[in-house]
């Protein structure tokens, strides 16, 4: 496995098998956009050049929601090559309005399977306005899932939400917490979920995106 990855994704090393088998953990959505450096949306091209333990993608990102100051343009983005080190596979190598979550390694943005690879279109309006700029508000929170759900959940810190998911399904999202709401300081400071507004423009540029790009007219379709 390349040296970059063991460096970019210490997530990805603590949930490691024995077998060297992927397994990852369902995050809240506003805990991938906090938590990585980059969140882009943008089309798949086709596939790049394979070389070592990674494979490459050819982009073009249509809009960045979250960069560092000073990141250059992004044309390739790049994942683990084995898909037991979580590397990610695309089926159609030409699809469209593709939310991406990764990390910055010299400059060049990687991503796994324990990331988020998503189709723009399916996530719900809140989640959309979320990414596009109210997740970033509470980035000063952290998210706690309650994965023992036959019993009382602990109390939270006043930094923390406690987010529980529908049925304790904690493999897709599910419920209000995961689809509509976002984790922000109250007035009193305390952590608390709030509905996300739908008042909101959804055309409001997350504070974090520093890279411009243009919106090009574009012939790819999504996968169905």
């Amino acid at each position: 496995m390349d040296p970059t990855f063991l460096l970019a994704f210490p997530l990805l090393l603590a949930l490691s098998t024995p077998c060297n088998a992927c397994v990852c953990k369902l995050l809240h959505p506003q805990s991938i956009y906090c938590l990585t450096d980059v969140v882009i949306i943008v089309d798949i091209l086709g596939p790049g050049q394979i070389s070592g333990a990674r494979r490459t993608f050819q982009v073009n990102v249509t809009k960045v929601l979250k960069a560092p100051k000073g990141t250059r343009e992004i044309h390739y983005i790049y994942t683990p090559r084995r898909v037991e080190n979580c590397g990610y596979t695309v089926v159609n190598s030409h699809q469209s309005e593709l939310l991406i979550a990764g990390y910055l390694v010299v400059g060049k943005v990687y991503f796994t399977k324990c990331h988020l690879f998503y189709f723009w279109n399916q996530l719900t309006i809140h989640q959309q306005l979320g990414f596009q700029s109210v997740y970033d508000a509470g980035c000063n929170c952290q998210i706690l899932p309650c994965y023992l759900c036959w019993r009382i959940c602990p109390e939270p810190d006043v930094t923390d939400c406690l987010w529980k998911q529908t049925e304790c399904d904690y493999s897709i999202w599910r419920g209000d917490e995961s689809l509509f709401s976002t984790c922000v300081p109250s007035t009193s400071g305390r952590c608390e979920w709030n509905r996300i507004s739908l008042h909101l423009s959804n055309t409001t540029t997350s504070p974090n995106s520093s890279l411009t790009t243009t919106l090009p007219s574009s012939s790819l379709t999504p996968l169905p």
